[in-house]
């Protein structure tokens, strides 16, 4: 059994919503290549792991969630965040390790968390979010809720 696969967008999404993902995923791309730049210059401390040029794979994920789903990420996670409804002054304030940050600045670029958005965090550890989301879907699921993990 074989499905088509259909070109362009999907038909469900409106044209307001396909520009709404286009403008995420454009912000993402600006929120990443203004971090490297000031991590170039000096201005940050610690490690940086950017994702540029996969934008369109947290917003379309992200699209399709409610915002009280659950998402985690991975050390390559702030398109992530951003995707999921984060405020791009709360990152750079995570990034530069201030306490206005998502996490007081403890987090840094690879543990951002914000659990009022459904973000339970990001992971530096390749796939250690895994068990974690598992848990939240878990509890999901016993809670009786149709959130998504």
């Amino acid at each position: 059994m074989s499905e088509q696969i259909k070109e362009g967008p999907p038909e469900d999404l409106t044209k307001e919503q396909l520009l709404g993902m286009y403008r995420r995923m454009r912000l993402i791309r600006r929120f990443e290549d203004t971090a490297q730049k000031c991590f170039e210059a000096g201005e940050m401390t610690g490690f940086l792991h950017l994702s540029q040029g996969q934008e369109a794979v947290p917003v379309g994920t992200c699209t399709a969630l409610r915002k009280d789903d659950y998402i985690t990420s991975t050390h390559r996670g702030h398109g992530d965040v951003l995707a999921k409804g984060c405020e791009v002054r709360y990152m750079f304030a995570e990034l530069y390790g201030r306490t206005t940050g998502y996490c007081k600045g403890k987090g840094g670029s690879m543990h951002i968390a914000d659990f009022s958005q459904g973000i339970i965090g990001a992971n530096g550890i390749v796939s250690g979010g895994l068990p974690i989301i598992t848990g939240v879907g878990l509890s999901a699921k016993m809670r009786g809720t149709d959130q998504v993990a």
